[in-house]
C-alpha cells in the first residue's frame, strides 16, 4: 500500500543524515540568496516571486530548487502533476485507489474513508516542510512512490523528464475560467483573519496577467501538453471536463497508462465503477474525514471542506461577467491553437 504522510515523520535520524543536513543548510542559504534577487509582485494578498517564467510563493521556492537539484525519480514512480485547483484532489484519489485496490475493492474504499487524498500523496516541493530533510525522506519512501507536484514541466528535475527514467507523469488540466473561480473562492475562504477579502475584479486582473501561484496557467498546461505529445509513453494529459463526462472510460485509460489495467474479473464484478464512486466529488465531500479539520501546506493552512466546494464543469458562468468570460476565452483560444500546432510535433 502507498505511504501515509504520518510514516514520513517517523523516519529515524542517523549521523549521516545529520551531516547531510549541515550541508543542506549551506545550500538553503544559497537558495535564499537566489530567491532574494527574483522579481516580486503582490497578488491576491500575497507576495509572489517569478522563477524560470512562473510565479511562486517565496516559501515554496527553496523546495522547488531542492527538488530540481537533488530529487531522482525511480522507474516505478508515479507523479501527479497539475496547476492548483484543476482537479488535483480527485486525481490523487483515483491514482491512490487504482494502486491500492484488491479483488472486491474494499481496500481503496476503506482508505478513502479514513483520510483526505492529500494526506496520502506527498507533494515533492513541500517535502522539506513535512520533515527535517526533504531528499532523505523521499528516498526513504518504499516503491512504488505516488507523488504529486504543481511544478511546471520545464522546471521538473532532469530525471523526471528523461525518457529512460520509467517514471510516469499524469497531468490534469481544466478550463481556465473554472480554475479562476475555484481559486478565488478557495483562497478567499482560507485567507488569514488579518487579510481583507480579495475582490473578484482584482483577482481577475492578476490572473489574466498570469500572476498567480504556479502561473501563468496557460503556459503550465501547454508545457505538459507538449510533453504528452513528445513522450506519450511517459506523460498522460487528462482533461477534467472529459473525465467528468465519462469517468468510467477515463479511469480505465488511466489504469492502462499506470500499468495497472483492470482484469476481466474486476470488470465483471464492477471494480471500475466502485472506484469511480468512492473517488467521486460527492462521495469524498460527504465523508467525515473531509468535513472538518485542516491541511497544512508550508506556512498556509486550508480547511478540508474547502477542497470540495462544487467541482462543477462551467461553474464560472455563475460568477463572471460576459466581458470576463470573453477575455478568458481569448486566452483559452490562444492556448487551444498552441495545443493544435504542437500536436504535429
Amino acid at each position: 500500500m502507498a505511504t501515509n504522510l504520518s510514516i514520513i515523520s517517523n523516519i529515524p535520524t542517523t549521523k549521516m543524515e545529520e551531516e547531510v543536513r549541515g550541508a543542506d543548510e549551506k545550500t538553503e542559504e544559497k537558495y535564499a540568496h537566489i530567491i532574494s534577487t527574483l522579481p516580486k509582485k503582490k497578488s491576491w494578498g500575497q507576495e509572489l516571486q517569478r522563477y524560470q517564467g512562473f510565479w511562486y510563493y517565496p516559501f515554496f521556492l527553496d523546495g522547488v530548487m531542492s527538488v530540481q537539484h537533488n530529487f531522482k525519480v525511480r522507474p516505478s514512480d508515479v507523479l501527479i502533476a497539475s496547476s492548483p485547483k484543476s482537479g488535483t484532489t480527485w486525481l490523487k484519489a483515483l491514482v491512490f485507489a487504482l494502486h491500492n485496490r484488491n479483488a472486491d475493492d474494499q481496500t481503496s474504499k476503506q482508505v478513502m474513508q479514513s483520510s483526505n487524498p492529500h494526506e496520502y500523496i506527498l507533494q515533492i516541493e513541500l517535502a522539506h516542510l513535512y520533515t527535517n530533510n526533504s531528499i532523505l525522506s523521499l528516498d526513504a519512501l518504499p516503491s512504488p512512490r505516488l507523488l504529486a507536484t504543481h511544478i511546471p514541466y520545464s522546471s521538473l528535475p532532469e530525471s523526471a523528464r528523461d525518457d529512460e527514467s520509467g517514471c510516469r507523469i499524469v497531468y490534469i488540466s481544466r478550463d481556465i475560467k473554472d480554475v479562476f473561480v475555484s481559486s478565488w473562492y478557495f483562497f478567499n475562504d482560507n485567507r488569514h483573519d488579518s487579510q481583507e477579502p480579495f475582490s473578484l475584479e482584482e483577482a481577475f486582473e492578476s490572473y489574466c496577467d498570469g500572476v498567480t501561484p504556479y502561473g501563468p496557467i496557460w503556459d503550465h498546461q501547454l508545457e505538459y501538453w507538449k510533453a504528452s505529445i513528445e513522450r506519450p509513453q511517459s506523460v498522460m494529459f487528462l482533461r477534467y471536463e472529459e473525465m467528468m463526462e465519462d469517468p468510467v472510460n477515463g479511469v480505465k485509460m488511466l489504469a492502462e497508462f499506470l500499468g495497472r489495467p483492470f482484469s476481466m474479473e474486476e470488470a465483471e464484478v464492477g471494480v471500475v465503477e466502485e472506484i469511480v464512486k468512492v473517488c467521486s466529488f460527492e462521495y469524498l465531500k460527504n465523508l467525515e474525514a473531509n468535513k472538518e479539520g485542516e491541511l497544512q501546506f508550508a506556512k498556509v493552512k486550508f480547511t478540508k471542506p474547502a477542497f470540495f466546494r462544487r467541482g462543477v464543469v462551467g461553474d464560472s458562468k455563475r460568477c463572471l461577467t460576459p466581458e470576463m468570460i470573453e477575455r478568458l476565452n481569448l486566452l483559452n483560444d490562444r492556448m487551444t491553437c498552441s495545443f493544435s500546432s504542437s500536436s504535429t510535433l
